[in-house]
């Protein structure tokens, strides 16, 4: 079982809170309330963790300061993927719940215009924006 799933299924009451009926699609009632499901919460915020990593580092504690490992310390050839993060192969639900291997995971996996990949291109999400 999902180790968020009685969150989840609790969070998907929210037609009781709004009054609507009980066979309302629950994306209509997560944005009713701007905001997101917990499962894509979740993984927003590692994403917004993976910003601060790449763009921001010197604003983290010194533990994060070589918490993610890119392929080209690893590989010593040239590879098409040489610029992303290390994702280590786990095996356990537990390691791919880590931080380390989901954040990666999520960071190369998401789309260029999206998520602006961490090599010479400046940050897409800014404090300016409000987002932080």
């Amino acid at each position: 079982m999902n180790h968020l799933a009685k969150l989840i299924k609790l969070n998907n009451k929210l037609c009781i809170l709004q009054q609507k009926p009980s066979r309302t699609h629950t994306v209509l009632l997560y944005r009713i309330y701007h905001t997101l499901p917990v499962q894509l919460l979740h993984d927003y915020q590692i994403l917004v963790f993976m910003h601060k990593y790449v763009h921001h580092r010197h604003q983290l504690p010194p533990v994060f300061s070589a918490y993610f490992d890119e392929n080209n310390l690893i590989h010593h050839y040239n590879t098409r993927k040489k610029d992303d993060f290390h994702t280590y192969g786990v095996q356990s639900e537990i390691g791919k719940r880590a931080i380390k291997f989901k954040g990666s995971k999520l960071w190369n996996n998401s789309p260029a215009d999206i998520i602006i990949k961490h090599y010479n291109h400046p940050p897409l999400l800014s404090t300016d924006a409000g987002i932080t």
